[in-house]
């Protein structure tokens, strides 16, 4: 009943949090593409896609692979959503408040009642989560907010015997379920996860209290865990090369420029605009005087009391804070230039999310070791009304304007205004459109010479007629990426590749152009290793089931 009450009231700190998403039309966001990648997937799903790797309107129409890069989890439930026929507005703010609300409730459960309902306010209403949602629109890094308590609890009680098999459960899905919300954030926190575990099994190892079968427990996790993401992060690796990705890289994205000031942690002005070097940002990076006064509390009361029964989350929330700090300022900034891949981070400002977590986590240490009963209730009541006072005023856009779902689904505006915000998924050396009179809307242009009639079309699958006077090589007008093939009259006919576009030749006469986008080895690699893992998982859940039921 208590555990009811406390989700119930987290719920409604969450719907208050996000009821600005609810007015009429929409707000602007570092990040404006959100509707159009719900309406991507969703089109993708309809066509029967999955997993959706091909979209055929961004890209300024050449269409390109985003969701083969572009972390898709929070795209599949929004799209969904589209599919099943919501509005792409509503579906894509339905999104929204389920990444936003979701991370709160299941931090409250894993920390229990009353100690999770602090916890999760102190989750949900941190202020860089404001700035995630209202400034910069960044849905999969709060998205996978969700899945860090998780892989907490599958950690911290993991110990043999019974429930192994429902942290094994909670591990996978919340290492798999990060990568998939946020490819970056996925890869630290895995990388971390790893660091962690090594370290915590050789200290063992030291002291003589290594137990073998925890220790292949902690790896079996984590190597699901990844495995089963595997389908999308495989390719994603294997196939960067072939856009243009690497570029975002550059000098007006560095990391040596954005990392965080110390006073900025402490205050920093409110704004809607973006990072800049140095200490003068136009946006928030202040961890919250609530946040560090429950901190403090939380981890005084610790000290005074140390029962065993709470060390790992103290651990866990200590060490949060720590390395997220460490990594946002630019004390790490040896670090940033040597670990693998830290280059495509571009921001230490995103390691705020785990200071954040690791709040959350010794804030409701405070209230475990209250005087239980009413004190301890009162105690979780007022920190949690407090935090609400200090912090709730953030969560708001800067305005809403008066855009509607349709002004999002029309094809021009997806192929012109939000290409250009987001075109690294095409070949580098595809020559991008100047204005929107250059977007292209045809497959191949018709001419005095080429009539052009379309059979069937999809995103991964076009069929064509055309009727030719001479002979030539016709230019198609989709970007190349492996996979895509190419058939005249049934016929398979290898592409003539320029400036990132194919050509195919076609005789006098009529032809038909058949096109297929199809999974590359490595994509199959992947999906295999995905549906293994998630088999290796189950199997013993539904053995035990079964054995219940005996």
């Amino acid at each position: 009943m208590k555990r009811n009450v406390g989700v119930l009231f987290i719920l409604l700190l969450g719907v208050l949090s996000v009821i600005p998403l609810f007015s009429p039309g929409y707000f602007p966001m570092h990040d404006d593409t959100q509707v159009a990648r719900v309406i991507g997937m969703g089109n993708a799903l309809r066509e029967g896609q999955f997993p959706v790797r091909w979209v055929a309107d961004l890209g300024y129409g050449y269409g390109y692979p985003i969701f083969n890069f572009y972390a898709p989890l929070p795209y599949y439930f929004g799209g969904l959503l589209y599919a099943l026929g919501v509005s792409s507005l509503v579906a894509t703010k339905i999104m929204f408040a389920i990444g936003v609300i979701a991370p709160a409730v299941i931090l409250g459960l894993v920390m229990g009642f009353p100690a999770g309902v602090l916890s999760a306010a102190l989750y949900l209403l941190a202020p860089y989560h404001a700035v995630q949602i209202y400034v910069r629109g960044a849905v999969g890094e709060y998205w996978s907010l969700m899945f860090w308590p998780l892989i907490a609890a599958a950690f911290i009680g993991s110990d043999t015997g019974r429930g192994q098999k429902l942290n094994l459960l909670l591990g996978v899905i919340g290492i798999s379920g990060v990568i998939l919300s946020h490819t970056l954030m996925g890869y630290v926190s895995v990388l971390f996860l790893a660091a962690v575990v090594l370290i915590t099994w050789f200290t063992r190892l030291i002291r003589g209290n290594f137990v073998a079968a925890d220790f292949f427990y902690h790896v079996k996790t984590i190597g699901l865990g990844v495995g089963a993401a595997a389908f999308f992060w495989l390719p994603a690796i294997a196939e960067m090369g072939y856009t243009s990705v690497a570029g975002q890289v550059s000098a007006t994205a560095h990391y040596a420029d954005h990392f965080v000031c110390i006073s900025q942690l402490w205050s920093s002005l409110w704004g809607f605009a973006g990072s800049a070097p140095g200490c003068t940002d136009g946006m928030s990076f202040m961890l919250g005087k609530a946040h560090l006064l429950a901190g403090v509390l939380g981890l005084a009361a610790w000290i005074m009391v140390r029962p065993k029964e709470h060390r790992g989350l103290v651990i866990a929330g200590i060490g949060s804070i720590i390395v997220g700090l460490f990594f946002a300022t630019e004390y790490s900034a040896f670090l940033w230039r040597i670990l693998p891949g830290f280059a495509y981070l571009q921001y230490p400002w995103r390691f705020l999310s785990l200071v954040s977590f690791g709040f959350s986590i010794i804030g409701g240490i405070a209230v475990y070791h209250a005087p239980r009963g009413l004190i301890r209730a009162a105690v979780a009541a007022a920190l949690t009304l407090f935090i609400v006072f200090m912090n709730l005023k953030w969560f708001t856009p800067q305005y809403i304007d008066s855009r509607k779902s349709t002004d999002f689904e029309a094809v021009s505006d997806m192929r012109w205004r939000v290409s250009k915000i987001s075109d690294e998924y095409l070949p580098r050396d595809l020559v991008r459109p100047k204005d929107a009179s250059e977007v292209v809307f045809g497959t191949i242009d018709e001419s005095d010479s080429l009539l052009v009639r379309t059979l069937s079309k999809t995103a991964t699958r076009e069929h064509l007629s055309v009727i030719s006077v001479v002979e030539d090589v016709v230019k198609i007008n989709k970007a190349y990426f492996p996979g895509w093939r190419y058939f005249v009259n049934g016929k398979e006919v290898k592409p003539i590749i320029t400036n990132g576009l194919p050509g195919i030749a076609i005789g006098v006469g009529k032809s038909e152009i058949v096109m297929v986008l199809t999974d590359t080895p490595v994509r199959i690699l992947g999906n295999i290793i995905s549906l293994l893992s998630v088999i290796m998982v189950g199997i013993p859940l539904y053995g035990k089931r079964i054995k219940t039921k005996r």
